[in-house]
């Protein structure tokens, strides 16, 4: 039910921008983030029922738990940076939403490098 609110709080908010930027264009935007804060706000229960279902596979885990962490901190990372590439975009600031998207990748970069080094320690000892 809650893919229903979403779906009629964008609607909503996309008749709301289009007649609000024959006036005053720069509401539009203002417009847009506010629906997109309100987005987040309905996911949050979703999110709650997702982060309890991952706290339980984690305690079933009996191997790779140091890899865990590490997994849900790129989706994480990945879904910040393209919520926010996205609201730059629509914003109209491409150069923006390029460079969150590059630093969202940079930061991947770097917090996945323990498990290149895992990997590598791994075909280490296979050679």
């Amino acid at each position: 039910m809650e893919i229903l609110k979403i779906a009629a709080l964008a609607l909503c908010a996309v008749i709301l921008i289009v007649l609000v930027k024959n006036y005053k264009p720069e509401f539009g935007v203002y417009t847009a983030i506010g629906c997109s804060v309100l987005i987040l706000y309905f996911l949050v229960d979703s999110l709650k029922y997702a982060f309890s279902y991952m706290a339980d596979l984690y305690e079933r885990l009996d191997y790779a738990k140091s890899y865990f962490p590490i997994i849900i901190k790129v989706l994480s990372i990945a879904y910040i940076t393209e919520f926010t590439a996205q609201l730059c975009k629509d914003s109209g600031e491409t150069s923006i939403a390029s460079k969150v998207e590059l630093a969202g990748k940079i930061v991947i970069f770097c917090v996945a490098i323990p498990v290149f080094i895992s990997i590598l320690n791994l075909v280490e000892q296979l050679l």
